[in-house]
């Protein structure tokens, strides 16, 4: 069996809601930095520091975009572009498969309970 299906289905078997919040917030987090050095490496012109090409990254991905500091060059606008469909498309799809993972095991116990009650000797 593949390793990384074994190691999602472990995960989806031992999902809870703290974990699934605590894997969303890893995952934005390393993004937003990882989107962050890459913007400050294509773009030092703008991003002078990397705390203001996080600054900056925080904003995009969470799409709030102020607007305070935006990319000037192709590269660096292809990068916002990145991370501007991350921050849109990536939050929901986790979202969504965190809670089908939940609502799935839930439907489970459900079943298990009223099985155990409509079968008490097995």
């Amino acid at each position: 069996m593949d390793p990384t299906r074994t190691r999602l289905t472990r995960f989806a078997e031992r999902v809870t809601i703290i974990r699934a919040i605590g894997v969303i917030i890893v995952v934005f987090a390393i993004f937003t930095l990882l989107a962050a050095l890459v913007e400050y490496l294509v773009e030092p012109q703008t991003f002078k520091t990397f705390g203001d090409a996080c600054w900056w990254s925080i904003q995009t991905v969470s799409t709030v975009g102020y607007g305070d500091d935006v990319p000037e060059t192709a590269g660096g606008r292809f990068v916002a572009t990145l991370v501007m469909l991350f921050g849109m498309a990536f939050v929901p799809a986790v979202t969504s498969i965190i809670v089908a993972i939940l609502v799935e095991r839930g439907r489970r116990g459900v079943e298990r309970e009223q099985f155990q009650r409509s079968h008490p000797e097995e």
